[in-house]
């Protein structure tokens, strides 16, 4: 499996294992936390939506975000703040978020994942270009860039369903991840 393959298979099966864990969740579910302290699933569903939004959109296609050019912030009632993104939010910020109806949360999604599945489309690895600044500050290689895109949705997938299993229980027993199901 080559680099690309690689990346499209990886976030295809991230995709797919969140959308199991999200599927059915009512607002409260959503929008509870195990502590004062910690996020909710919805909050990290958003982040990681707009973590991919402004990864693929603004630091590798340098165009803006789908968040505000494709007026997806108004849609769910948000700001138009093409920086936030839900990185180093206060306790009082997690407190406050409340969710946007899970199905505008998982139209988002879906409009984001075209977005950067798109852009994978037509990527050459092999010239890997361009390099691009990073929010974390480094000069980073397209192949870089989504290698931390990975980890933030392995990381906050992970949460995602450790939550869910806080407030609901085990999850079933015939799940084995994503790739054992159609």
């Amino acid at each position: 499996m080559d680099t690309k393959a690689f990346i499209q298979k990886s976030l295809h099966l991230a995709r797919k294992d969140l959308l199991e864990k999200v599927n059915g969740l009512s607002p409260e579910e959503l929008d509870w936390h195990p502590a004062p302290h910690t996020n909710s699933i919805g909050f990290l569903f958003w982040h990681m939506a707009r973590v991919e939004d402004g990864w693929v959109n603004r630091l590798i296609l340098r165009k803006p975000h789908l968040w505000v050019s494709d007026g997806w912030a108004k849609r769910l009632g948000m700001p138009e703040d093409m920086r936030d993104m839900g990185y180093n939010y206060t306790q009082e910020q997690i407190t406050a978020y409340t969710s946007p109806p899970l199905p505008l949360l998982l139209d988002y999604s879906a409009a984001v994942r075209s977005a950067t599945n798109a852009f994978l489309e037509t990527w050459n690895p092999a010239a890997d270009g361009p390099t691009v600044k990073t929010g974390w500050g480094a000069m980073s290689t397209v192949a870089e860039v989504f290698a931390q895109l990975l980890w933030e949705m392995n990381q906050h997938g992970g949460q995602v369903a450790y939550i869910k299993g806080l407030r609901q229980g085990m999850q079933s027993p015939q799940y084995m991840g994503p790739m054992s199901t159609p």
